[in-house]
């Protein structure tokens, strides 16, 4: 999995919050946080989100600006990556925007789930998750997807987090503070701190305003030290 990578990307208000306390969808970002996710993704093979989030959103973000979408034409791409959804449920509406939008949509699921043998209806690839991430991302690396970019929501983001499997974090904050419990990292974690307990465990690779009082942060893991 040398040749793999992925990059956690997400908005988050200044206390660390990805929601509202009463939960369900919100858009943090603006026009600035806007732009550099779609440069994620256009970077990207393939983005990967638990099925929450698809549930509270019933979409995943796409590329729409224009010159990125040629940027990966010329590359030999198809104009979007991949959405590799992970979810044991599948039977998400098919009315959903999800369903509609110009995707490639694979789903991936543990072994054993009711039905593994059936593709869902509006899925193009079912894939059977191994018993750690870290193995499934080798499974999925032997199947062109090198450059991930994680979604969320904080359990599939914790579940990478323990297997130390997250090499990048694009971090945008929000001029906003939300109190309540959805934060990025889910709140059960609590020996976080242990597993990832190097000194100067991430490295700071980049920090800039993006306009609308928001600020951009990327750090890369740093497994050297």
């Amino acid at each position: 999995m040398k040749n793999q990578w992925v990059k956690l990307v997400l908005a988050s208000s200044i206390d660390g919050r990805l929601a509202y306390p009463e939960g369900g969808k919100t858009q943090l970002g603006q026009s600035g946080d806007r732009l550099v996710l779609e440069e994620s993704l256009a970077w990207s093979d393939g983005i990967l989100m638990g099925g929450q989030t698809l549930r509270d959103h019933q979409s995943i973000c796409i590329i729409k600006n224009k010159s990125l979408l040629k940027q990966r034409i010329l590359e030999g791409k198809d104009e979007q990556p991949i959405a590799l959804l992970a979810s044991n449920q599948n039977n998400f509406p098919v009315n959903w925007l999800f369903f509609k939008q110009p995707i490639q949509r694979w789903l991936l699921q543990n072994q054993g789930t009711k039905n593994e043998l059936t593709l869902p209806n509006g899925f193009d690839k079912k894939i059977n998750l191994k018993i750690t991430w870290r193995e499934s991302l080798d499974d999925l690396h032997r199947k062109g997807i090198e450059k991930i970019v994680l979604l969320g929501g904080a359990n599939l983001i914790s579940d990478f987090l323990l297997e130390d499997i997250i090499d990048e974090l694009q971090i945008t904050i929000t001029p906003h503070l939300l109190g309540g419990d959805y934060c990025w990292v889910s709140s059960q974690l609590r020996n976080l701190n242990t597993i990832m307990n190097k000194k100067n465990n991430w490295i700071l690779k980049e920090s800039k305003k993006l306009g609308n009082n928001e600020l951009l942060i990327r750090y890369f893991r740093n497994n050297f030290s």
